[in-house]
């Protein structure tokens, strides 16, 4: 039995019998693992660094681990006020982003907190790294939209302590509340500690649970969408579908697949519809109370929530290529959530040049373009195709193109039935 069995059938015996039948089935997916071979599921599941405290002898310990994660993930008792969980912003439904209707997440003690960022997928990440520079000194991987975070394990402490998220206190605090859980055992028993854990290890443990879940899961790479299905000879694009797709691979159109490349990686059969890379695309400013100080910016690499490139002024307003799997789902769109829709968002990059006045405020006459970052920094604005025209030039993209790739993003949707 594969990991991925392992996990769907943990989870119906827990959805039928409660916890308790769930313990039985990790002891019997011990045992039926001993002698089954096939090696570690870690190697597979988890690419970026794992807290080095779990055993990982065997698929059926992280299959354990990937069930408490699934428990850990959808608990809003993991929070100080026992208010929200991962999952209150991170949504299956769609594609474990932001709610449907949300313009930047709420959180803190009482849900009044507005977040600083939109919630980015979490789906598709297993082949993300820790955040370094390639050989052309260009960043790339990392999690979270600034990529501070090496692992999905050290981005699952951000939220616990953020106070306009979980708003724990402390890391004690936070370990305090886990310790009350009523699957705490369990926790345990999978991270191999037993009773005498300290507060380090349980709250590695926490983050290696959420980490392996994520990983694990097949909810979080399904590729079960009609771009898979056309892939495997299962389906056909229509014809306004494939328009949209000749348009995101054209380097003089969309130019889409410089950054969200539709072939897969090598060594791999599915496309990511991401190059884990960062860019400044000049999006213009949200204007919701939590951003609307005229003297705060927020500029990615270089600050404020990360520091340690703070002197690199180069990367200034630069933010992750997230994945398109799902873009349908994903709203609102951008880093700050300024855009609602995937028409606007799909507009913004055929419009933002040639028709600035649609998307900035006008001053004086002119339209304050890449009004979400300081002057000095504006020259690391992306000007590659589609961008890089003149206000009054015809766009690279029509509105019925804008509307063809629509229809091909569209088709990245998972859960698609012919």
């Amino acid at each position: 039995m594969n990991l991925h069995d392992r996990v769907r059938s943990l989870r119906a015996v827990s959805a039928a019998k409660g916890l308790a039948a769930l313990l039985a089935a990790l002891l019997a997916a011990l045992v039926a693992g001993c002698g089954g071979g096939g090696g570690s599921a870690d190697s597979a599941a988890a690419p970026a660094t794992t807290p080095p405290l779990q055993d990982a002898g065997s698929a059926a310990t992280e299959a354990a681990r990937v069930a408490v994660g699934d428990l850990l993930f959808k608990d809003t008792r993991l929070s100080a006020a026992g208010n929200l969980a991962c999952a209150s912003c991170h949504v299956q439904e769609r594609g474990h982003a932001d709610a449907d209707g949300v313009f930047l997440p709420l959180g803190g003690p009482a849900l009044d907190q507005q977040g600083l960022r939109s919630s980015p997928t979490l789906n598709y990440l297993n082949d993300n790294r820790a955040f370094s520079f390639d050989n052309q000194r260009r960043p790339t991987g990392g999690f979270t939209w600034d990529g501070r975070a090496d692992s999905r394990a050290a981005q699952a402490l951000g939220p616990l302590l953020a106070a306009k998220e979980m708003a724990h206190a402390s890391n004690a605090a936070a370990v305090a509340r886990v310790r009350t859980l009523p699957y705490f055992a369990q926790l345990l028993s999978a991270s191999a500690l037993d009773a005498n854990a300290s507060d380090a290890q349980v709250l590695q443990a926490v983050q290696a649970a959420l980490q392996s879940y994520q990983a694990g899961d097949p909810d979080y790479q399904p590729y079960t969408s009609k771009f898979d299905a056309v892939q495997d000879g299962r389906a056909a694009f229509s014809a306004q579908e494939a328009r949209g797709l000749a348009l995101f691979n054209s380097p003089q159109q969309g130019n889409c697949a410089s950054c969200h490349s539709s072939t897969p990686p090598a060594g791999q059969t599915r496309a990511l519809f991401t190059n884990f890379g960062y860019f400044a695309l000049g999006v213009p400013r949200n204007q919701s109370a939590a951003t609307a100080d005229p003297n705060f910016f927020d500029m990615g690499l270089c600050g404020p929530v990360r520091t340690d490139l703070s002197n690199r002024t180069d990367l200034c307003g630069m933010f992750k290529v997230p994945t398109l799997r799902n873009v349908a789902l994903t709203a609102p769109y951008f880093h700050n959530g300024a855009v609602a829709t995937l028409q606007n968002a799909v507009s913004f990059y055929a419009t933002r040049d040639t028709d600035p006045a649609r998307w900035y405020p006008v001053v004086g006459g002119v339209a304050d373009k890449f009004n979400d970052l300081p002057l000095a920094y504006r020259g690391n604005v992306n000007q590659q195709p589609p961008f890089g025209q003149q206000p009054g030039q015809p766009p690279r993209l029509s509105a019925q193109d804008v509307q063809d790739l629509v229809a091909f993003l569209r088709t990245l949707t998972d859960g698609f039935v012919r």
